[in-house]
């Protein structure tokens, strides 16, 4: 490595440096506002930093044949990182709740940031393994956090055990495209991938079992209520955008490096995991009386809309997803944090029954949580309609009807398990109150709801700006 190279990585670097410090100021003295803090200063440092080089960056720039710094990463860091800011404005107040050991969890998630921020910018198979494996290591022990509920434990055994299986299945896959193209850089495999033989297909097919179980696609899904339900609900908002979002990043930039789309099986292979999961996680949400289960499943059913745009063939592709995830990142991180704010020393609110009598008790905030839904199912004047647009626009250009027509029948079904909610916010006031009246709810969590909510309304009304900006960014591998 030059010189240069530390320079161009040090967004990266102040990411790996910020759980350190945090651990140092733990071991002298143990504070919960105190290291809560450090986090955000990081948080903050990372972010002027990305941004700061991101007007300064002339061209892209590869480390070592390991990383690449270009328009297109340094846009994904900085999502990370504001995700990662609010994440952590939500986090605290849950915290100072929930559990008696609080500083270790912000530790743990700079740690699985930095993991999504390695992710972003891989170009080679071992950063990309070694992104995904501290990203994942560091969320076992965030999902079990809250270890005195039996779900938090039982969440985190059983995304230990499939995260696991999944990496076996990634890294088998890679060594065996490795061993018919002797490269493990997504830029010479695209040269490698013209004559593709036998074990190279092997290896993408092992490695799509993989993907597909962190990205929880049809039929690789399984484990996501279960891990949703039982996780904090800030960190099951981090596995919704974070976690999915940076492992996205990287597939765009290895399928685009690799010309991956110009495989028939693998085109048509996607696209039955689209359809599936468009399709199944849609009916699935449509049986649940458990809300954080019910967005599981629509999760799924939203990263299916993602894939539309991947495989359509065409400009609009980077774009339409690109601003996809960003609306979807603000309107899941909203809905999930509402959840959050919404718990008390008791629990959080599990049963969609438990907001029954909500619009009346706190009309502001369920405002808020509808507009995230709003988004969510993609009505008009949110972010979540011009994303969806955007996702139907570039599809029709490549001519794939089939999904279209999918995800039109798939958001129609979406638009009653969503409006089933609202409902029943908006629904009178039964004997017993309503445990959303009796929460104290927290100043900071309500600021950044509040942030969340006229995002998800200006993108949906102004969405100019964010689209020029997504227009700019150039994918380099």
């Amino acid at each position: 490595m030059k010189i240069i190279d530390f320079t161009y990585l040090m967004p990266l670097i102040i990411l790996a440096c910020a759980p350190v410090v945090s651990l140092i100021a733990i071991s002298v003295y143990r504070n919960h506002l105190i290291t809560f803090l450090l986090a955000v200063v990081s948080m903050f440092i990372f972010l002027v930093c990305t941004i700061n080089q991101w007007s300064d960056l002339p061209e892209a720039h590869i480390v070592a044949d390991l990383l690449v710094l270009d328009s297109f990463s340094l846009f994904y860091l900085v999502l990370l990182g504001g995700a990662g800011l609010l994440l952590l404005f939500i986090s605290y107040p849950y915290l100072s709740q929930h559990t008696e050991v609080k500083e270790e969890y912000y530790v743990l998630f700079q740690t699985a940031i930095f993991g999504a921020a390695v992710l972003v910018i891989s170009v080679h198979f071992a950063s990309l393994l070694l992104g995904l494996e501290i990203l994942s290591i560091s969320l076992y022990s965030l999902i079990a956090y809250t270890r005195n509920w039996d779900n938090s434990i039982e969440g985190g055994l059983k995304y230990l055990i499939l995260a696991a299986a999944s990496s076996a299945f990634l890294l088998f896959g890679m060594a065996l495209i490795y061993i018919e193209t002797g490269t493990l850089v997504f830029a010479k495999l695209g040269l490698a991938f013209e004559s593709i033989g036998s074990l190279s297909t092997a290896g993408l097919a092992m490695m799509l079992v993989g993907v597909g179980f962190k990205l929880a696609l049809v039929p690789f899904h399984t484990w996501t209520p279960d891990i949703y339900q039982g996780a904090p609900a800030p960190i099951s908002a981090f596995i919704a955008s974070i976690s999915k979002g940076s492992m996205v990043a990287v597939l765009l930039r290895f399928l685009y490096a690799t010309g991956g789309l110009k495989l028939d099986w693998l085109v048509w292979t996607l696209s039955l995991m689209a359809i599936a999961s468009m399709l199944f996680g849609s009916i699935l949400a449509l049986r649940q009386d458990n809300i954080k289960r019910l967005l599981a499943y629509s999760g799924i059913a939203h990263l299916g809309y993602i894939f539309i745009a991947i495989l359509a063939k065409t400009d609009l592709s980077l774009q339409a997803v690109t601003f996809y995830l960003v609306a979807y990142f603000i309107s899941i991180i909203g809905t999930f944090g509402s959840l959050a704010i919404f718990s008390s020393s008791d629990g959080e609110i599990e049963d969609i029954a438990d907001l029954r009598g909500m619009f009346w008790t706190r009309p502001v905030l369920s405002t808020i949580f509808s507009a995230m839904f709003f988004s969510l199912v993609g009505l008009p004047l949110t972010a979540g309609f011009i994303g969806k647009f955007y996702v139907v626009w570039a599809a029709i250009s490549d001519g794939l009807w089939l999904l279209v027509i999918v995800l039109v029948v798939s958001s129609v079904i979406g638009l009653y398990y969503y409006l089933r909610v609202i409902n029943t916010m908006l629904s009178p006031i039964e004997e017993h109150t309503p445990k959303t009246a009796s929460a104290v709810l927290s100043k900071m969590g309500l600021v950044a709801l509040s942030v969340l909510g006229l995002m998800v309304i200006w993108f949906g009304i102004f969405p100019s700006g964010l689209i020029g900006l997504i227009k700019s960014l150039s994918l380099s591998y």
